[in-house]
């Protein structure tokens, strides 16, 4: 006999659930007459290769998140679109490929997705997001009879693909159920096209509710004639550069056997790299060639320079430092390209020399930097704290870097040593992408054989933490593992704000209040969280966040954590 509540009162629960979300989504129609707009999105992203579905939920997409479950495709409710679209961008970051895309419901739910959409176009990071639309009562008469539309006509109506279509690669509006398929087969081999970057689909509830038999097969497209591309030319160059940039996540894999590949032919011509944030690790940031860090005198006095994976943009400086005669050579952005580019190059003996002087540039460098901050200042803090991360995270991590100042020195301070294992706020500086994308990255991580899983630790500010606190809960329900580092400076570039322009005897406008304690927001929104002060107490809570099963977040004050600094603390006696 089975007691009430038992295992067999929950599999009739289950299977009674199943049942009813078959009905719903079948609508109760006969399956003659073929799957609906939802079912048809589902099995289009399924058969396109997509796993990951993250959506704030909202009609009328409801029953495509539930279509998706069906097809077997993981569906991540989150707390915000923001989140969603961060979340996923970062998936596919981490995975290397597209396999995550983003819904979200009409109006609001679009136009809170803009700055995400602002962010994958601007990062040229591949992107998909289907939206609803609210359509005027006649487009929803011509759903078939016995169909439900869901919402009610005219709430919430608004242009939402004219909104978002300036931060888009291209805008499709789903208006014929038979060509659904098609079209969003379209969309995703655009949004992977070179420059990578977002495709907004919007569609509403004459399509997502209307049946197909037959739809309108994807077109076949032609493959593109072999070109043969051009090898840059640069063997007689002294002092060439190459730059290296993110763009190469997206067209073909990094595997272990292409980076030592590639290490070894750098070492052979003695190329000394600049790489961008994001594309830091590629080279390790201890290898001899790579010279981040001087960056100034290495354009200043390059004859040469070769771009691959970025533009020479203003993280370079633009060509403030290149000389106007110095030969820019675009490499196509893919490993095997750039491996053939190298392989057929000849070294120049000249070159060692130019390497040890950017080397001796580069440890210069360092050294003034941290001699630059007075203890004491927040940069100052924010360069020690950084550089313990260094030291305590495993060098495998994948580490997300957000505020202002966890930027700038941790650029500095926390080196990479593995390949696109550093994600940034991009190329628009969007804060509040951290928790996203720690989540993103933490959720592509389960994704692996639990041997081969790394941990991801985000370093965000109080700013950041405010705007995304709520995907801890996100991180929580779905398992995902992350360690979220908070640098409690008490607001905006801490008191500096506040002290420098506005009146002595003003009222905190824009300084944050000490009595914020994030480490209990975050247990609030079912994560773990600690409030630290010293190296010691940093490197204790390091130890059971990079250990524990789910997310957690360690509260860093940084004030405090700087006077212990000072005193001479480290933290190093203190195993991990």
């Amino acid at each position: 006999m089975t007691t009430k509540g038992g295992p067999k009162d929950t599999d009739d629960g289950d299977r009674t659930r199943q049942s009813a979300l078959r009905n719903r989504l079948r609508n109760g129609l006969t399956p003659r007459l073929g799957p609906n707009g939802h079912q048809a999105i589902a099995a289009v992203l399924k058969s396109s290769g997509m796993t990951h579905v993250y959506s704030l939920p909202g009609s009328p997409m409801y029953a495509t998140l539930g279509a998706c479950a069906e097809a077997g495709l993981t569906v991540v409710g989150c707390r915000s679109q923001f989140g969603a679209l961060s979340a996923a961008m970062a998936h596919n970051y981490q995975a290397g490929k597209f396999c995550a895309v983003a819904l979200c419901s009409p109006a609001p739910g679009v136009t809170n997705c803009i700055t995400s959409l602002s962010d994958a176009r601007s990062n040229r990071w591949p992107m998909l997001l289907i939206g609803g639309v609210v359509e005027p009562i006649e487009a929803q008469s011509k759903a078939p009879l016995g169909e439900t539309i869901q919402g009610p006509p005219r709430f919430q109506s608004f242009d939402g693909a004219a909104a978002v279509a300036p931060c888009c690669k291209a805008v499709v509006k789903l208006e014929d159920r038979a060509a659904l398929t098609s079209q969003i087969c379209e969309a995703l081999e655009l949004a992977q096209t070179r420059p990578c970057g977002p495709v907004f689909v919007e569609v509403g509830p004459s399509v997502l509710n209307a049946r197909c038999s037959q739809e309108v097969a994807p077109a076949a497209k032609a493959k593109p004639a072999a070109s043969s591309l051009a090898i840059p030319q640069f063997d007689q160059a002294q002092r060439p550069v190459l730059i290296l940039g993110e763009d190469l996540r997206w067209h073909s894999a990094a595997t272990a056997d292409r980076i030592r590949q590639l290490q070894s032919l750098l070492e052979h011509l003695q190329l000394p790299v600049l790489a961008t944030d994001m594309g830091r690790g590629i080279l390790a940031d201890d290898h001899r060639l790579s010279v981040f860090l001087a960056k100034e005198e290495a354009l200043k006095n390059c004859d040469h320079l070769l771009l691959c994976g970025a533009p020479l943009d203003w993280r370079f400086g633009a060509r403030n430092f290149l000389g106007a005669k110095v030969p820019v050579e675009h490499v196509h952005a893919g490993f095997e390209h750039l491996l053939t580019v190298l392989s057929v190059a000849r070294p120049q003996p000249g070159r060692v020399h130019w390497v040890d002087d950017l080397a001796q540039v580069q440890e210069c460098a360092l050294t003034k930097l941290r001699r630059q901050a007075e203890a004491g200042e927040a940069s100052w803090a924010m360069n020690a704290l950084c550089e313990v991360l260094g030291r305590w995270v495993p060098k495998n991590a994948v580490t997300i870097l957000e505020s202002g100042l966890a930027l700038s020195s941790g650029h500095k301070f926390w080196p990479v040593q593995q390949p696109f294992a550093r994600m940034t706020a991009g190329q628009n500086g969007t804060m509040g992408l951290g928790i996203p994308f720690a989540l993103g990255a933490a959720l592509r991580e389960l994704q692996l054989p639990r041997a081969h899983r790394r941990p991801v630790v985000a370093l965000v500010g109080d700013l950041g933490v405010g705007l995304a606190a709520g995907e801890l809960e996100t991180a929580t329900r779905t398992g995902a593992k992350l360690l979220i580092i908070v640098a409690d400076n008490g607001g905006i570039n801490g008191r500096d704000f506040q002290d420098n322009w506005f009146p002595v005897q003003a009222p905190d406008a824009i300084r944050y209040s000490a009595r914020v304690d994030y480490a209990q927001v975050a247990r609030g929104w079912g994560a773990g969280g600690v409030k630290v002060s010293s190296a010691a107490a940093l490197k204790k809570a390091l130890a059971t966040g990079l250990g524990g099963d789910g997310p957690m977040v360690i509260s860093v004050a940084m004030a405090a954590f700087a006077e212990d600094l000072q005193h001479g603390s480290t933290g190093e006696n203190d195993g991990i």
